[in-house]
This record gives structure tokens, C-alpha cells and sequence, in this order.
């Protein structure tokens, strides 16, 4: 029971829940409250058990004594040093991290207690502060005539229930809005910004509104060249008593103390130094676009650093152009830091009294060469695999803050033998590249000044990758152009569009298959040969387009969207006059869209719903039959329907089949050992998200999809796409996730078992009664365990 350990008087919160909210987020709510609930789930309390049970191990009194002996230990060590400081430095620094961390221990718990949760002790008089917070919260947000009680609910005489009854009733509405502002430029400024405004007439009064005003206002005037201008002389004056539920604000902007009005700087003089000081040393000047680069020896190109400059003499001093201006030196990745000070400018025969400032661009160099190397493991078809990569990164290879990256890669890959579904082949995976990067766009013409606001880029890439397994070699030597721009929602915010043009992507492949590999592509292609034909040495050509639009942050916290768009067309260099061939290599024509979209929604507390919905067509042209085999859609897998095995799902209704011997009777049985490539794909999936504990979190999923051919083939009947069918055709998956978020990595364990089979043997189509958890640990074809690195999406 989870009251036993409770003294006589005592109870214990196990709920609080808010009522009557119509407008005010719930979460917002919840967050005010001074005492939180302990959770339960199914009606016990899980988390409280276990901070009991790591009680029972938990003794305060020897975690004492053992920091009293590690105080002790500290001066006999520092008086064997005697003299050495540094010695003794360093001992009280490793011995006092140990006592830091038995001091968290005595204080929080051991390792369980920290885990699970202390008894919630039900307070009166806490209650009565959330009321007290939520009633300062809702004034905040205009509500001003609310209603805010609780109800106390008792079971089982121990257990405590409140039940928050809030009445929001009708808020408080601008009626008028008006501004004091004894500056008669900076009134003109504003009134001229006006229709930017965020406090409209009718609007609801809201604090938070209010704070975003203040800021607008105040970039609004640092952006003009008032550079000595603060918030503090921004104000709001609230009248609520004019009439019922109105309210009238006026927007106070103050003059100086000091000064009759406020000063407008002008930029005098631009320095740019790109290089760390030397003392005693005096450094060469070089005069590009009026600004003056100062260094010991010039390595970065004037003409490239000046279209990242936003600050020219002759301007009005803007914060806003300043702030672009360390993005945008940033965003070369050659500088490891920099900045961008003003001094003011005394000038005693400046007659017209004008105020101006000279600035000065601080950018300190990175480190020319940065290498990195990463160890990692996979695990797929019950077998681990190992992989590993190496880069190097040379700086301002050339002077223009070009970026030169070396890399190499390779690993294993555990994946069916199709020679024997019982057995795992290992995928052995090697290759390298390198790719230049140019922060500028580079055409036949010049480019330079082209999309310069957009953090443009030229990426040029040279690649060589090499798949060696039991049934096929395959080689695929590539030369990629890409051109790279973004934009965010303003100058300031993280950039939300990305757009990546590739007009020359060119690739060989070359293919060495076995017989045994062949004659089984020949089977399962049932005629077509579309698998026979994929898989033959090729020349690749292409032109893509990739949009991505993407308002998360790293670990997927926020309420946010993502949307990626991508458009490819292959071999067009024919129809455009140019036949392009390289001997007897097999040439494709196609085109293909694949546009995929993601949904984050947070429900408080580290909840979240998120979804997706990931779709695509991938077409043969002008008479071709046969896609290049890696432009084909693949289901299946860690993130795709995880209760599917990799590329094993569909197509269609359509259910691969060979024939074995059992006993002395010759079968059918179902064959999961090819991969299904299909021209249609549709798949979505759904998450609950929510934290365990820490750094454990949880997801409850359920995935569906599918992928089908463009044409009807009468050898696989159900395998086309059709409008009127697809729907039952899509297949269901389930499971449960967890997922350790380390910060800089998340490691992801997913148990998904399959609900729904459109391809069911003997029409069995509903087969989550087939599931049996013993069986995630072992090679079967009803449920999957899926490791990765990352979230499905």
C-alpha cells in the first residue's frame, strides 16, 4: 500500500486536476502547482515504491562519517606534499568532487530514491499558494473577474484527490491605445512601425503580449541608431476602470534622466581583425568596401569576408545588423569566436555636437586541421555490427573560408542470407570522399553576390562506396554539386527553410552478382525482371531539389513541424540532345517525389504526441521500365513499420512465397528473405512519448504503411497500387520504446509486434494474437526489437 509508511496525521496527493478552463492552456496551469502530485499508474504509485524500497539501503549517518574521512584524508594528503601547491591542488580538487557527490547522495538519496519519488505529503497550505499563483497568472492573461477554488477529495482515508475549479469568466479588452512620448523622433519612429505593432484594439490584455511589445519597441530603436537606448525606458500605464471589462494602455517611452532626448549614432570607422594579438607587435591594414582589415598576415580573402559584413560607414548603428554579422561569420565555420564592439568617438572640433562610433569585427581564427573519429554498433537481424568512421577537416584551404573534409567509413551489417532465411551474412561496408565547401555560389558566370542573405553555399563532393555480401558486390563511385541556402523567420532566429539544389549528381555503379543471387532475382521478379535489371552496372545522372522545413530543436522538445520535399529526375541528359553513355553500362531514366511531414506536440509534464506522414512516387520515363535499384521505396524497419524486418514489408497485398519440403510433402510457406522495393510508398506513425525518469524515457507507438508497384502484374495480383483498395492494404504495427536521452546522443531500444497483415497467410490478416513476448529476443517473422541511434522521426 502506498500509505503505510504514513504518520497519523498524514496524507498523500495523488492527483491534481484542473476544471473549467475554456481558453487558458491547461499545461500552463499545471505548471504553477507548489506540490506535486506522486503519479500513479493503474492505480498504484510505482515511483514512491521505488524511493521506499531504495530507503530501506540508505543510511545518512554513514554517508557522513564517509565524508568526514574524506575531509581527513584531504589534510594528511596536502601535508605530505608540504610546499607543492600545485599538488595539493590538485588532491583537494579530485577528493572534494567525491565528497560533492556523497553530499548530493545524503542529501537527495541513493541511486533508487532518486529514481522514484519522496511521499507527496498532502499541504494545506501549499494548495492555498498554487490558488494563489494561478490567480496571479490568470490577472496576467486578462482575466481579471476569475474564479479560482478546489475541491479535496479523500479515498481509502489516506489518499488525496483535488480537484482545481477555475472560472475564467469574461476577459479584459484593449479599447484604447495611445503612446506619451516626449521625443518627438522617436514618436515618429514608432508611429511609423505601427501596423507592426502586437497590442491591437479588441485584443485581449495579456502581460506576456505586453513583454514581447517592449522588446519589439526596444529592437525597433536599437535597430535606428539609438545605441544608448535600454528597456527600462519603456513603460505601459493600464486603466481598467473606464468602462466594464476594457482596458486602456497607454505606451510610455521616457526621455534620459541627463539629456532632453535620445542620440542617434552613425557608424564612423569599421575595423576588421582576423587574428590573435601579439603583444609589442604592429599589424598590417588593407582597406576593402571602406572597411579596414587589420592582421599579421591576411589568410581570409576580403572580397569573400565583406559579403558576411553588414556594417559599413555611413550607417546608422543597428543591433540588428550587428547580430547578422556575427551569424553570418559564424555560420564559415573558420572562426572560433567572434564579436563586434563600438567605442564611442570624441571628437572636441566636432562643432554639430554628432554622435558616432567606430566598430570593431573580432573574429579569432579556428584551428586549421580538426580530425574526428566515431566508434559505434548497430544491431540488426539479431546480430550486432560494428562501424567506424574517421574525418578530417582542413580550414581556409585556399583563402576564400573554404572548407576541405577527407573521410572514411566502413563497418558490418547483420542481414538475412537469401541463400538460407536461417543463417545471418554480414554486409561488409567500406568506403571514402571528400567535399569542398564554398561560402559563396560558384556559376560558370560569377555567383558571388548571388542569394547573399542566405548563408549561400557550394558544396562539391567526390565519393567512393563499396558493399561487399555473400550474394553481390556492388561499387558506387559518385560526383555530387550542391547548392545550399537557408532562411529563418527573421534575421535573428535559427533558420527554419533550408534549400539544397543538386543540378550534377553523376554516378557509376558497378555490380557482380552471384548465379545462385541472380537466379533468385529472376524468381521473385516472376517475368518482369525488373529486379535482374536494377541490379546491373549503370550510369547514374540526375538533377534534385530538397526543401526542408524544420521549427524542432535537437532533442525535439518544442511544439514544431517538419516538412521535407524531395524532387529528383534522372537521365534527362538525352532527351536534352546529349546521350551520355560509358561503355556497356545500362542507363535510367525516372523521376520521383518524396515528400515526408512530422508533427511535435507537447502535453506538459515531458509528454509529448508527435506523428508522421511519409509518402512517394518514383516513376519510370519516355518508355524505360526498370528504376535504378537504390531509387526504388523500401517498408520496414527501425524507421519505417518497425514490427516489419529492413525492406521486408509489401508490396501490397501481395505475399512472397516458396516452396519447401516438410517431412516428404513439398509446401508453400512464406518468404521473408527478399527485400520489397516498391514505386508507391505510404507510411505513417503516431508516438506517446513520456519520461520514466531522468534521462529514461519511454514511447508507446503504433506504425502503418506499405509500399506497391505503378502496374498491375498479373504474376503478383495485389502488389499495384490502386485507389480503391490501398487502404486495406496498409499494414499495422505496435509496440513499446525505450529510450535513454544522453544528451549528446539517444540511444533507442523499440519492441513492435505486427496487428495487421494485408498479406496474412490464408487470408489470417489480423495476427496480433500470434504474439508472444519470448519471441522478440529470437529470429521470427511477428515481432521485431529495434536498436538505433536517434528517434524513428
Amino acid at each position: 500500500m502506498p500509505t503505510q509508511h504514513l504518520g497519523k496525521d498524514e496524507q498523500l496527493l495523488v492527483q491534481i486536476q484542473p476544471k473549467g478552463l475554456k481558453h487558458v492552456d491547461a499545461a500552463a496551469i499545471e505548471a504553477l502547482y507548489q506540490q506535486e502530485p506522486n503519479r500513479m499508474i493503474l492505480g498504484t504509485t510505482p515511483y514512491l515504491w521505488l524511493y521506499y524500497f531504495g530507503k530501506k539501503f540508505y543510511d545518512p549517518a554513514k554517508i557522513q562519517q564517509r565524508i568526514n574521512k574524506m575531509k581527513h584524508k584531504i589534510a594528511v594528503k596536502v601535508a605530505d606534499v608540504g610546499a607543492d601547491s600545485t599538488k595539493a591542488r590538485k588532491i583537494r580538487a579530485r577528493i572534494n568532487n567525491r565528497i560533492s557527490r556523497l553530499e548530493k547522495k545524503k542529501k537527495e538519496g541513493n541511486f533508487l530514491m532518486q529514481v522514484g519519488e519522496p511521499p507527496a505529503i498532502y499541504d494545506s497550505t501549499l494548495m492555498a499558494q498554487t490558488i494563489d499563483q494561478i490567480n496571479i497568472y490568470l490577472n496576467s492573461k486578462g482575466y481579471f473577474n476569475h474564479q479560482a477554488t478546489y475541491q479535496k477529495k479523500v479515498k481509502k482515508d489516506k489518499l488525496v484527490y483535488i480537484t482545481l475549479l477555475l472560472q475564467e469568466n469574461d476577459p479584459y479588452r484593449y479599447s484604447e491605445l495611445n503612446y506619451r512620448i516626449p521625443d518627438k523622433d522617436i514618436l515618429q519612429l514608432v508611429r511609423s512601425a505601427q501596423d507592426h505593432s502586437l497590442l491591437k484594439p479588441g485584443e485581449i490584455y495579456d502581460e506576456d503580449v505586453l513583454t514581447l511589445e517592449r522588446d519589439r519597441l526596444y529592437e525597433l530603436l536599437k535597430n535606428n541608431g539609438y545605441y544608448d537606448f535600454a528597456r527600462a525606458y519603456i513603460e505601459f500605464e493600464v486603466d481598467t476602470t473606464y468602462a466594464g471589462h476594457t482596458a486602456q494602455l497607454r505606451t510610455i517611452i521616457q526621455n534620459p534622466e541627463e539629456d532632453s532626448t535620445h542620440h542617434v549614432y552613425s557608424i564612423n570607422k569599421v575595423y576588421f581583425k582576423t587574428d590573435n594579438d601579439r603583444f609589442g607587435v604592429a599589424r598590417d591594414t588593407l582597406t576593402y568596401n571602406n572597411i579596414k582589415y587589420i592582421s599579421y598576415d591576411l589568410r581570409y580573402s576580403p572580397k569573400v569576408l565583406d559579403k558576411k559584413v553588414d556594417i559599413y560607414p555611413g550607417q546608422r548603428y543597428s543591433q540588428l545588423r550587428t547580430s547578422t554579422t556575427q551569424r553570418k561569420l559564424a555560420d564559415l565555420d573558420v572562426f572560433q569566436f567572434n564579436n563586434v564592439l563600438y567605442n564611442k568617438v570624441k571628437d572636441p572640433s566636432d562643432s554639430l555636437n554628432t554622435y558616432k562610433l567606430n566598430a570593431f569585427i573580432n573574429a579569432i581564427p579556428s584551428k586549421k586541421y580538426q580530425e574526428t573519429a566515431e566508434l559505434g554498433l548497430n544491431f540488426t537481424e539479431r546480430q550486432p555490427g560494428p562501424f567506424s568512421s574517421l574525418n578530417l577537416r582542413i580550414r581556409n584551404i585556399f583563402g576564400g573560408a573554404e572548407n576541405l573534409d577527407f573521410g572514411l567509413h566502413g563497418g558490418f551489417e547483420g542481414q538475412i542470407s537469401l541463400s538460407d532465411p536461417n543463417q545471418t551474412s554480414y554486409i561488409k561496408q567500406y568506403g571514402a570522399d571528400v567535399a569542398l565547401t564554398v561560402p559563396t555560389i560558384l556559376l560558370p558566370f560569377g555567383g558571388r553576390n548571388v542569394l547573399v542573405p542566405h548563408y549561400p553555399r557550394t558544396r562539391i563532393i567526390a565519393s567512393f562506396d563499396n558493399v561487399n555480401r555473400d550474394e553481390y558486390k556492388r561499387t558506387n563511385y559518385q560526383l555530387n554539386l550542391d547548392y545550399i541556402w537557408q532562411r529563418g523567420r527573421s534575421p535573428l532566429q535559427a533558420p527554419t527553410l533550408q534549400y539544397i539544389f543538386s543540378p550534377v549528381n553523376l554516378s557509376i555503379v558497378q555490380a557482380n552478382i552471384t548465379e545462385g543471387f541472380r537466379q533468385n532475382l529472376i524468381k521473385y521478379s516472376q517475368g518482369s525482371l525488373s529486379l535482374l535489371e536494377s541490379f546491373k552496372s549503370a550510369f547514374l545522372s540526375y538533377m534534385a531539389f530538397n526543401v526542408i522545413y524544420n521549427t524542432n530543436d535537437f532533442n525535439q522538445t518544442r511544439n514544431a513541424r517538419y516538412m521535407r520535399t524531395q524532387l529528383e529526375v534522372g537521365g534527362l541528359s538525352k532527351e536534352l540532345g546529349l546521350n551520355i553513355r560509358l561503355g556497356n553500362l545500362q542507363t535510367f531514366q525516372y523521376a520521383k517525389i518524396n515528400p515526408d511531414f512530422r508533427r511535435y506536440i507537447p502535453l506538459g509534464n515531458q509528454q509529448f504526441f508527435v506523428y508522421r506522414i511519409n509518402a512517394g512516387v518514383a516513376s519510370p520515363l519516355f518508355n524505360t521500365d526498370v528504376l535504378p535499384y537504390d531509387k526504388y521505396f523500401f517498408a520496414g524497419g527501425a524507421s519505417s513499420v518497425r514490427a516489419w524486418q529492413s525492406r521486408r514489408l509489401g508490396p501490397g497485398s501481395y505475399a512472397t512465397e516458396d516452396l519447401v519440403i516438410e517431412g516428404d510433402q513439398l509446401v508453400r510457406k512464406r518468404d521473408y528473405s527478399i527485400e520489397q522495393p516498391g514505386e508507391v510508398l505510404l507510411e505513417g506513425s503516431a508516438e506517446y512519448r513520456f519520461n520514466i525518469f531522468s534521462f529514461l524515457n519511454g514511447a508507446l507507438f503504433v506504425d502503418a504503411g506499405n509500399v506497391w508497384w505503378l502496374k498491375k502484374d498479373e504474376a503478383k495480383p495485389g502488389a499495384d497500387f490502386a485507389f480503391n483498395r490501398f487502404y486495406k492494404e496498409l499494414a499495422v504495427g505496435t509496440g513499446f520504446g525505450i529510450r535513454f536521452d544522453l544528451s549528446v546522443v539517444v540511444l533507442r531500444f523499440d519492441l513492435a509486434t505486427k496487428v495487421y497483415d494485408p498479406a496474412g497467410v490464408n487470408g489470417n490478416k489480423f495476427v496480433l494474437d500470434n504474439f508472444k513476448f519470448s519471441e522478440f529476443f529470437t529470429r521470427n517473422n511477428q515481432s521485431s526489437l529495434n536498436i538505433g541511434i536517434g528517434y524513428p522521426f
